[in-house]
């Protein structure tokens, strides 16, 4: 079956937030489809999304922690959307269950899209985060982040890899839309009505090593020898 619309969610443990993110999307009509990729979690993610047998309900369980951008790779691969968006777990949607994605599926054709960017300075460090279109070493977040899959197809760096997976975690949504930039793909902030808890999916890993190591690619990638 196609879909107007994928959904990839990669989680790792924390099933609370699993549990209520999904609860959430299985009120969306059935022209989405609801991919959960689950990183080897060791709670009791596995046993509990295996009971889900709703027709447009997708688990992808991995055998070990391959972290948000190649989790996010393996569930593109097995979407069936015309549009991909990439969800954090980590998130609560406040009104309309059954149709807030019906803006995101009819602006997927504009470029990348989501409700929120980020803002670098010229040394690439980073300076904010809002709900408006921002200018500059600009980027679109991660955490809630849509297209059609034309757009993501152009890129793929090879064998449906979106995701830049030397990223695991931290600057890929950078790297990714500096990529797309560099393509001429538009960016767009719309607005959804979902909230963003923000960085509790990532609990236990090292963070500060997944940052550090993240920025230290970026900056190898896109510093002012190669800076667009």
């Amino acid at each position: 079956m196609k879909y107007d619309l994928s959904i990839i969610v990669p989680v790792y443990n924390k099933y609370s937030f699993t549990k209520s993110c999904v609860e959430d999307l299985l009120y969306l009509d059935i022209n989405n489809e609801i991919i959960i990729v689950d990183n080897a979690s060791t709670d009791e993610t596995q046993k509990e999304l295996e009971k889900i047998t709703n027709s447009n309900f997708v688990y992808i369980r991995n055998n070990e922690n391959y972290f948000h951008s190649k989790g996010c790779n393996i569930g593109y691969i097995a979407s069936k959307g015309d549009s991909v968006l990439f969800l954090n777990n980590d998130i609560k949607v406040r009104g309309d269950r059954r149709s807030w994605t019906n803006l995101i599926i009819k602006s997927c054709n504009d470029g990348i899209i989501g409700p929120t960017m980020g803002q670098l300075d010229d040394k690439l460090n980073f300076v904010r985060e809002a709900n408006m279109h921002l200018h500059g070493n600009s980027y679109m977040s991660g955490w809630c982040v849509a297209s059609s899959k034309e757009n993501w197809n152009k890129l793929d760096l090879g064998n449906g890899q979106i995701w830049n997976e030397k990223y695991p975690m931290y600057f890929n949504d950078t790297d990714l839309s500096f990529r797309a930039r560099k393509l001429g793909i538009p960016f767009k902030v719309v607005p959804v009505s979902v909230a963003h808890y923000g960085k509790k999916s990532t609990n236990p890993v090292n963070i500060p090593k997944l940052y550090n190591d993240g920025r230290k690619v970026f900056i190898s990638d896109w510093g002012k020898n190669n800076f667009i």
